[in-house]
């Protein structure tokens, strides 16, 4: 029998409260290796330079305004939402997420190397450079967000859907994808044409494509 197609991402809805001022405000920032539950990190709080590696957030909110470096390193978050988050640069690799969404944010580098995302949403903001090497997504959903630069080599990427986003330029060297759906987003470029086997592009993507694809496979076009 045919294996069944992948299909879409799951829906991601946080278990958060329908106001989030009914969370208990936090009068501290988070720390390392801290557990947080309910809690709302709010923008009367500076979360940079804020290290807060290996911490745990369930049903949490975080919508600081700023944070540059805020260290998420090996944090676990579940069922909470980053929102109006804004940095130069953060540290957030070998976390894990779950059934979590982001929120109109605005990074300059994110460091999500060997990260761990499943039921995600990014919805709105913009990244000029995101980092996913060896990072594992499933589920996940990119929604209008400004994306200029992204390094997925090495990862996992299956049922991840790129909708009204665009991406500059995009890297998948020996990265696994499935079901991933680039057709409904304007897309700049890509490195590692060979190994986006997986991938939905449309047709006007496959057009631009084209001289990569005939340049890896050594055809020459007159």
């Amino acid at each position: 029998m045919p294996k069944k197609p992948a299909g879409r991402p799951a829906p991601v809805a946080p278990d958060l409260p329908t106001d989030e001022d009914d969370l208990q405000r936090s009068p501290a920032p988070p720390a390392a290796g801290g557990a947080h539950d309910g809690e709302l990190f709010g923008d009367d709080l500076d979360l940079s330079g804020v290290d807060a590696r290996d911490a745990r957030f369930l049903g949490c909110v975080l919508r600081p305004g700023r944070a540059d470096g805020l260290d998420l390193t090996g944090a676990r978050i579940v069922d909470s939402r980053l929102a109006t988050l804004a940095a130069t640069q953060t540290r957030w690799r070998s976390s894990t997420w779950r059934d979590t969404e982001l929120r109109e944010c605005r990074v300059g580098a994110l460091d999500l190397s060997s990260a761990s995302w499943t039921r995600v949403a990014v919805r709105g903001g913009r990244f000029d450079f995101v980092d996913l090497r060896g990072a594992e997504l499933t589920d996940v959903t990119f929604e209008d967000v400004d994306l200029r630069d992204v390094d997925a080599a090495g990862a996992r990427l299956t049922r991840v859907q790129f909708t009204g986003c665009r991406l500059g330029h995009l890297d998948v060297h020996t990265a696994t994808l499935s079901a991933v759906d680039l057709s409904g987003s304007e897309l700049e470029g890509v490195s590692g044409v060979g190994d986006l086997r997986g991938a939905v592009v449309s047709q006007v993507q496959l057009t631009r494509l084209a001289p990569l694809f005939a340049a890896h496979l050594g055809v020459r076009v007159r």
